[in-house]
């Protein structure tokens, strides 16, 4: 089923996501480095991104604009914060469409957040991620094996048996799902009854309805995320933001193929070194001098016996799962009563403006007969009142409750 978005989470997808297609004229969302300094204000404050949705908002704001470095004052003012918490609306219809492709969404305050996110990226792990599959795979660990998108024959074999050897020792692949050698080490690990994430840089809704990925999916054993909007495409700047995210998800990595110098492998490789990521690298490939290249940067040789890559003298590793993944009860469409769930609370944003039902369902980009389903039912549960012709946020309506860290 498919649980509902916290308050916490609404905030942060209206302050940092994009939710579609932006309007020249609509706010842009804050930058990863720009929700950072707006979560160390809010830190400072002793606030929480959901008291951005109360009714003190608007102080909370200009507070927190205060509190914000000289540069980032300019840029985060109280009027962009303000624009970007009145997308409800938006939000409604996004997490509606989200939904019934599978997605779900998590931010730094959630349970489902990738614990290794906070761990090895702190501040500057993303605020938002969306997934399809199991939540529970992220923090299982593994091996990233990355590479090129058009590998040599050599590579691609090498490719499959790591895959398989993978499976066989109950460690899970991480990697970036693109074609090549990420997706064929993939699948061909959780062909031979392992389990993989995938950490995707173009549309997540495209990708989790592609029939390999959707039966993986499925049976449990694939999880799919982003931090991107699910229906941004591919572009060379999120490729590149994801390589670290990667890495991150991983107990160590593997690189299989890359150039010399140049191109998002070599630059993740080199990134993960930087930051002290046990990075090991195939060598014995004529057609790949960019493999042995990585050597002088700092990586490893890659032992022809690939159960040396556990046994070599590392930080401790958090056990991977060693039993069987369950079969989900998925659907590609959610039953209306957990769509409903998911996007009530995005429902109550819009509310905090007194509206009729017309009024709403164009809010909300809803039929009528939609609207006022979903209107009876906020009605049922206590959480808004009809005067005459018009609906009524209840004053004791509140999405309050302990969360996570953001940090």
């Amino acid at each position: 089923m498919v649980s509902e978005v916290s308050a916490d989470t609404q905030s942060a997808l209206l302050l940092a996501a994009s939710l579609g297609k932006r309007s020249a004229e609509g706010p842009l969302p804050l930058t990863l480095a720009e929700y950072r300094e707006l979560v160390e204000a809010l830190f400072a404050e002793g606030v929480r991104p959901r008291d951005l949705l109360g009714p003190d908002a608007s102080a909370i704001a200009s507070a927190l604009v205060l509190r914000f470095p000289e540069k980032f004052r300019q840029r985060i003012t109280g009027d962009r914060i303000g624009r970007l918490l009145d997308r409800g609306g938006k939000l409604a219809l996004a997490l509606s469409r989200w939904t019934s492709a599978g997605i779900w969404v998590a931010s730094r305050a959630d349970e489902h957040y990738p614990s290794r996110y906070k761990k090895k990226l702190g501040r500057s792990s993303p605020p938002i991620v969306f997934g399809v599959g199991p939540a529970a795979l992220l923090d299982g660990g593994g091996l990233a094996v990355v590479g090129s998108r058009k590998p040599d024959e050599s590579s691609e074999k090498y490719t499959m048996h790591v895959g398989k050897w993978a499976a066989s020792a109950k460690i899970q692949i991480v990697s970036g799902a693109a074609r090549g050698v990420d997706e064929g080490t993939m699948l061909s690990c959780i062909t031979a009854g392992g389990t993989a994430i995938g950490v995707v840089a173009e549309s997540l809704l495209t990708l989790s309805t592609r029939r390999n990925f959707r039966e993986a999916i499925l049976a449990g054993r694939l999880t799919l995320i982003s931090s991107f909007d699910p229906d941004a495409g591919f572009t060379v700047p999120n490729a590149m933001a994801r390589n670290r995210w990667i890495y991150a998800l991983s107990d160590r990595a593997l690189v299989v193929a890359c150039s010399q110098g140049r191109g998002g492998t070599w630059a993740g490789a080199i990134e993960a070194i930087k930051h002290g990521e046990p990075v090991f690298v195939r060598i014995g490939n004529p057609e790949r001098p960019g493999n042995e290249a990585l050597l002088e940067h700092g990586a490893l040789p890659a032992p022809d016996d690939l159960q040396k890559l556990w046994e070599v003298n590392l930080p401790s590793i958090p056990q991977t799962r060693k039993t069987q993944p369950e079969m989900l009860q998925l659907s590609p469409m959610p039953q209306q009563s957990d769509l409903y769930a998911l996007v009530a609370p995005a429902i109550l944003l819009i509310l905090k403006v007194p509206m009729n039902a017309k009024q709403f369902a164009a809010q909300a980009g809803l039929t009528k007969s939609q609207a006022d389903a979903w209107l009876k039912r906020l009605i049922l549960e206590g959480r808004i009142e009809k005067i005459g012709t018009t609906y009524h946020l209840l004053a004791a309506e509140t999405l309050r409750r302990e969360q996570p860290s953001l940090f």
